[in-house]
C-alpha cells in the first residue's frame, strides 16, 4: 500500500468490536513505535498496554473516550529521560511520544486495526489508576482494536484545508 493512501483510509474509530488483537500483532505495533525517531534519540517514551478487564474498567471510569475498545495503549513519556531544547528549556517528551503514538497508528492501520487519539483525561487521575512514576506523563490514550462492522469514518474526516491555508513557501 502507498503511504498515502494508507494515511488516508487511516480513521478514528469510536466502535470495536469485542475481539482482542493478538499479542504478535500488538508486538509488531509496539515494534512500530520503537523505531520512531526520538530527539537525540533518547527514547523517553512509555507505552503502557491496557488490556486487563479491571485496568479497561479503571480507565473507563476517568474518561468515556476509550470506546469499550478491547485494548487501550497509553502513551506516555519520562520527563527525566527526554531531551530538553537549550534554547526554550522545552522537554521533547510530549513530541517524541507523540511521533511514537503516530507510528503505531498507522501500523495499526496497515494491519486492519483501528484506533484513535484520545487526550481527553485527567492525567492526574491516569497516573494515579496505573501507579506511574513521578516523572513519567501520560500523554494520550489510543484505544485500539478491529472496527465494529457498523464503524465509519466520521463526516469530517475528509475535509482537509488545502496546502495554501496551511503551508507557506519562504
Amino acid at each position: 500500500m502507498e503511504f498515502l493512501d494508507l494515511a488516508a483510509q487511516r480513521y478514528s474509530v469510536r466502535r470495536f468490536d469485542s475481539r482482542r488483537v493478538d499479542s504478535l500483532l500488538v508486538n509488531q505495533i509496539l515494534e512500530a513505535g520503537r523505531l520512531a525517531p526520538t530527539a537525540k534519540n533518547l527514547q523517553p517514551q512509555r507505552i503502557y498496554v491496557i488490556q486487563s478487564e479491571a485496568m479497561l474498567a479503571k480507565l473507563a471510569a476517568i474518561t468515556p473516550m476509550t470506546f469499550n475498545a478491547p485494548q487501550v495503549m497509553v502513551i506516555c513519556g519520562d520527563e527525566q529521560e527526554a531531551w530538553i531544547n537549550p534554547f526554550n528549556q522545552h522537554s521533547s517528551a510530549e513530541m517524541d511520544a507523540s511521533i511514537v503514538a503516530v507510528h503505531m497508528m498507522l501500523q495499526m492501520q496497515q494491519l486492519g486495526i483501528g484506533s484513535t487519539w484520545v487526550c481527553w483525561f485527567d492525567t492526574a487521575q491516569v497516573k494515579q489508576a496505573l501507579n506511574l512514576p513521578e516523572a513519567v506523563e501520560p500523554y494520550c490514550l489510543l484505544p485500539f482494536g478491529y472496527p465494529a462492522a457498523d464503524c465509519h469514518p466520521s463526516c469530517q474526516h475528509d475535509q482537509r484545508k488545502p496546502l495554501d491555508q496551511t503551508v507557506e513557501y519562504l
